[in-house]
C-alpha cells in the first residue's frame, strides 16, 4: 500500500552506470515527496530513465560517498525538512517505510541509522554479512555533515543532535549487476580504501581511534575497528574465519561461503595494494 502523500523527505540517490538498477529502486520511493538523482558520471542511459521517471538529476563527480551526500545537501535546492539518502541497488520496504515515517512524526530523533539485508542470488546472508551492520543515512535538513570513514569506503557522520536507530531494514542488491561487475567494483574500491589506510594510519591520532572504538554507536566502532585492522597481520584470513565460523556464515548455505570468500578476496586485494603503494615510496627515496 502506497503511503500518503507529503511525507516530508527527499530520498537522494547516488547513481553510476545503474540504469538496470534504478527503476525498481525509485518504485520503492513512490511515497517521497522528491528524489534527487546525484551522477558521478555514467556512460549508460541512467541520467536520461532517471528524468523520465520523475527524478531531479544532477551531474557531480566522484567526490567519495560523504563528498556526494554533502554536495547534495549543498546543492540540489532540497526542500523537505528532511533526506534520506540511498544507493540505486537498495530498496526501501514498506515495514522500514512506516517505520521511518512514525519516529518523523514522533520527533524521536533528529537523524537515524539504518540497516539493510544483504541478498546474494536470492538468499539474505544474515549471518555471513555480520546483520545487523548500520549506515548513517537518514537525517534532518540542518543537523549535520558527512564525513569520509577511517576505512576510506562508506562515511559517517557528525550530527548536532539526538541520534536514533530504525529497526527495519533496508534490502541491498549489491550483486544485481553480477559477479564481474561486483569484481571491478571492489577493484575500483580497494585502490580507494588501500590510499585512504595508507593516509590515515599516519594522520589519524591514536586517541581518536581509541575514543571511536568505545563510542555508544556501533557504526562509529565498527569504523575504528576497521581502521586497527590494517596493522593486524593476516586480517583477510581473521576475517574471513570469523565471518564464516564466529558469526555462523556456513549456516547460510552456498551463499554464505561465497559472501565469505568474496570478502576475503576484497581484503587481499586492499593489503595487496597497500603493500604496492608502500614499496612504492621506498623506491622514490
Amino acid at each position: 500500500m502506497k503511503a500518503p502523500t507529503k511525507a516530508g523527505i527527499t530520498a537522494v540517490v547516488l547513481t553510476l552506470n545503474e540504469e538496470a538498477n534504478l527503476p525498481e529502486c525509485l518504485a520503492h520511493l513512490n511515497w517521497v515527496d522528491e528524489i534527487i538523482v546525484i551522477d558521478s558520471g555514467s556512460t549508460d542511459g541512467t541520467c536520461p530513465l532517471a528524468e523520465s521517471l520523475g527524478a531531479r538529476v544532477f551531474r557531480c563527480a566522484w567526490q567519495g560517498f560523504a563528498g556526494q551526500r554533502n554536495w547534495a545537501l549543498d546543492n540540489a535546492g532540497i526542500a523537505t525538512d528532511w533526506v534520506l539518502f540511498v544507493d540505486a541497488d537498495e530498496h526501501i520496504t514498506t515495514d522500514l517505510r512506516d517505520e521511518m515515517l512514525a519516529h518523523i512524526q514522533s520527533r524521536s530523533a533528529d537523524a537515524f541509522y539504518l540497516c539493510f539485508k544483504v541478498i546474494l542470488f536470492g538468499k539474505w546472508v544474515r549471518r555471513s554479512a555480520m546483520y545487523p551492520v548500520w549506515h548513517p543515512r537518514l537525517l534532518r535538513k540542518g543537523v549535520g555533515r558527512f564525513k569520509d570513514s577511517y576505512s576510506g569506503h562508506g562515511e559517517t557522520w557528525e550530527i548536532n543532535g539526538k541520534v536514533g536507530y530504525l529497526r527495519q531494514p533496508y534490502m541491498h542488491y549489491s550483486f544485481s549487476k553480477g559477479l564481474t561487475q561486483w569484481f571491478e567494483r571492489h577493484n575500483r574500491l580497494s585502490t580507494s580504501e588501500a590510499a585512504a589506510a595508507d593516509r590515515l594510519m599516519s594522520d589519524v591520532r591514536s586517541r581518536d581511534v581509541l575514543g571511536a572504538l568505545f563510542s555508544r554507536h556501533p557504526q562509529n566502532r565498527r569504523q575504528a575497528l576497521r581502521l586497527v585492522s590494517y596493522r593486524v597481520p593476516g586480517w583477510p584470513f581473521v576475517r574471513f574465519l570469523y565471518q564464516l565460523i564466529a558469526r555462523g556464515g556456513f549456516l547460510d548455505g552456498m551463499q554464505g561461503w561465497m559472501y565469505c570468500g568474496l570478502y576475503l578476496a576484497y581484503e587481499i586485494m586492499i593489503r595487496s595494494k597497500l603493500a604496492e603503494l608502500r614499496e612504492s615510496r621506498k623506491g622514490n627515496r
